[in-house]
């Protein structure tokens, strides 16, 4: 067998082991925060927002996250995009972002500073989007 296949297959091994690896974890993480919190539909999790947003920014909300995690889990507001979703770093601020100020005429590079002592779950996810609107009751 060449030198350079015997290499190529090592590292596809590699990557292959490290995908099953991440997947088992994220299987964990999201069976954990199932355990702990109820899962919500689609109907309950924008009534779980209507404080804090309007019903059309928490239907955007579930879509994006509902993505990720479907179908054993669904979002819950009080939930961490990241340790309890395991949803990328970046994912939500750009990629929903653009897609959040686009939708509404806006861009998305003069969106507002995430404030400093928001965690990020995705009820304060869905503040600061609408922050970003200026829409009253948005800010802490």
């Amino acid at each position: 067998m060449p030198e350079w296949l015997v290499k190529t297959l090592f590292v596809i091994a590699i990557l292959a082991i490290l995908f099953v690896i991440g997947t088992i974890q994220i299987r964990r993480m999201h069976a954990r925060t199932l355990m702990r919190r109820p899962n919500p539909d689609r109907a309950e999790f924008i009534a779980m927002l209507s404080g804090d947003m309007r019903p059309e920014t928490a239907g955007f909300l579930w879509e994006k996250a509902v993505f990720y995690i479907a179908p054993k889990l669904t979002p819950h507001p009080d939930d961490h995009l990241h340790d309890d979703l395991a949803i990328d770093d970046d994912d939500p601020v750009m990629d929903w972002l653009p897609e959040f100020a686009d939708s509404h005429g806006r861009d998305w590079k003069k969106w507002p500073d995430w404030p400093e002592d928001w965690d990020s779950s995705i009820r304060n996810f869905g503040r600061w989007l609408e922050m970003g609107l200026g829409i009253e009751g948005a800010t802490p």
